[in-house]
């Protein structure tokens, strides 16, 4: 059973700023040096911390209590950081360490902390003397749902309810789609099929695009879809019918552009009901094509009414694009050439098209047309798309990034460590770097319940690195940087020379070439180091599903990396 905390009402002045903060990537010494690192924080800077103030101006306090532990005479907020931080900025002159480095912030500090008193401000406080106790909680805080028993977080849809509820704000088209259409006896059926699935957020996206708003419903620039009127209702079941009929997703509608291609052969509000654009008839917008599931143009286009007399039967002209899947999948660190997923790209002509397809991502994983085996473990939607003669036709694809199958022994594992991690390997890989590397590994593969063993794994994953990092300086005589985590960063930078990297991929190990170039040059080694240093030393940072997947991301790649080195000649 763990310590109940105590509730007590505190000044900002009695609370004290986590010196181990698990964002920092490195123990600060004073309060000074704390804030200035949540400054520093990619994941916190400037612009949040300036959020934080504004909150608590507009909101007359501190909302949430904070996690403390009573230790050594002090209060020490181990739950709650950033927003005492925003307080210490508040009070008296601290606002002038942040001045030179960060004079907006400061300005903005400096104008509004008068507009309320924080040095008497009443805050709540959860009061432990038992760290591990303390800990427990904040690790809860943190770590998601927890099969139920963390918060929940809502979606779009719940926030956007509670928000109409005591906000008086109004719900969203989407949320209203729902509501319209179970309480509409004859669109029963439309609800049935979507009222499992969460298109609240979909729907908001499409009704809310001004060419969706201006052409199919006809309303001038800035006027909303009203759903109390037949005719707009109407249309819109349609939309969504035709939506589920293409067994759609958010990905086809991504864009403003991508949801007119979509639905571009839907008519507009004001034409005869329910009818949609068959092939040979004109559309609606003569610069965009949409295709059917079975590839044949749901209509076609004569731009300038000439395009089409260079066909012998002197059909309209149109495009045809073709894909080999409009779903991939690829593995970790391995790039994808997308020009060869195209079937066809070609228009009525017979002209190959397909130097004419670009590709397009809302991140900057595409670059001449290779979609990046540096792209971290997830879904990216990419739009294709063909131009030619002023006419456009466009598909969506959606690339899964996902870790392999291969582990680096024979044996199954007992546990997540160490598998899934062999994406640029040719084959089974095995690492003998030494014994006691080997032994290491063999320990945390042999736990069966690893989770309770976090804090001995993360000990254990840092002298791993440590001894192979120290291996490979030594055997090869290269020059020593007086610390592991210099040089990691020296290997790593050693390792990427393109003739080193030949001969390392053509080790004990094959190696796929482009596939090691990637690895090497995701790994940011600083941050690495600086995260297994974190939680060897402190524990409660010690977060199993990000200890998992650092290890199987980052430590056994260069690990098998160092082991092909180290059997070169």
């Amino acid at each position: 059973m763990y310590e109940r905390p105590l509730i007590k009402e505190m000044c900002v002045t009695d609370l004290t700023l986590s010196k181990t903060n698990p964002r920092f990537p490195k123990s600060v010494k004073n309060e000074e040096e704390a804030i200035l690192t949540f400054f520093e924080l990619k994941k916190v800077g400037p612009k949040k911390i300036e959020a934080i103030i504004q909150d608590i101006i507009e909101t007359g306090g501190v909302l949430e209590d904070f996690i403390v532990l009573h230790k050594d005479n002090e209060h020490i907020v181990y739950d709650g950081n950033r927003r005492l931080t925003a307080l210490k900025l508040l009070l008296d002159n601290n606002s002038e360490l942040i001045k030179d480095m960060y004079p907006k912030t400061y300005s903005y500090i400096e104008n509004v902390k008068n507009t309320i008193d924080v040095r008497n401000l009443i805050l709540y406080a959860k009061v432990y003397t038992d760290p591990e106790a303390m800990a427990n909680h904040v690790i809860k805080i943190h770590s998601g749902e927890q099969l139920g028993a963390g918060q929940i977080r809502w979606d779009f849809n719940e926030k956007d309810t509670f928000s109409a509820q005591f906000f008086n704000k109004p719900l969203n088209i989407g949320n209203l789609i729902y509501k319209k259409l179970e309480q509409t006896p004859n669109k029963k059926q439309i609800y049935n099929k979507i009222k499992n699935n969460s298109y609240a957020t979909t729907f908001e996206r499409i009704f809310n695009y001004s060419d969706i708003r201006t052409r199919i419903f006809k309303l001038e620039r800035g006027i909303k879809v009203d759903l109390e009127k037949d005719e707009q209702f109407n249309k819109v079941c349609e939309m969504i019918e035709y939506f589920l009929s293409q067994e759609a997703t958010v990905a086809d509608v991504y864009t403003a552009e991508m949801a007119s291609v979509f639905f571009a052969g839907i008519l507009p509000i004001s034409t005869s009901d329910s009818r949609r654009v068959e092939p040979n008839e004109n559309a609606s917008d003569p610069k965009v094509i949409k295709e059917n599931p079975n590839n044949k143009p749901t209509n076609t286009i004569d731009p300038n009414n000439n395009a089409g007399s260079k066909n012998f039967y002197n059909e309209p002209y149109r495009l045809i694009l073709e894909l080999k899947s409009n779903r991939k999948v690829i593995k970790l660190y391995n790039d994808l050439n997308l020009i060869e997923l195209i079937d066809s790209a070609t228009d009525t002509n017979g002209e190959d098209l397909k130097n004419n397809v670009s590709f397009y991502s809302e991140n900057n994983y595409i670059k001449d047309n290779v979609f990046s085996g540096n792209a971290p473990v997830g879904t990216y939607f990419v739009q294709v798309k063909l131009e030619s003669n002023g006419i456009s036709i466009s598909k969506s694809l959606e690339i899964s990034v996902l870790l392999p199958s291969k582990t680096i022994n024979i044996e199954q594992p007992k546990n997540e460590f160490f598998k899934s991690i062999a994406a640029f390997t040719e084959g089974e890989v095995k690492i003998s770097i030494n014994n006691t590397v080997n032994r290491l590994i063999s320990e945390i593969q042999s736990l069966g319940n690893a989770q309770d063993y976090r804090y001995m794994i993360a000990s254990s994953v840092r002298q791993l690195l440590e001894l192979s990092v120290d291996k490979v300086i030594k055997e090869k005589a290269l020059k020593n940087h007086g610390n592991p985590k210099q040089n990691l960063k020296f290997l790593i930078e050693f390792l990427s020379d393109k003739s080193l990297l030949n001969q390392i991929c053509n080790g004990e190990n094959k190696l796929k070439y482009q596939a090691t170039k990637n690895l090497l040059g995701a790994i940011e080694s600083d941050i690495l180091y600086d995260y297994l240093n974190l939680i060897t030393h402190d524990s409660y940072a010690t977060v199993y599903d990000e200890l998992v997947e650092r290890v199987n991301l980052r430590v056994t790649p260069i690990l098998v990396v160092f082991h092909n080195y180290l059997h070169l000649d």
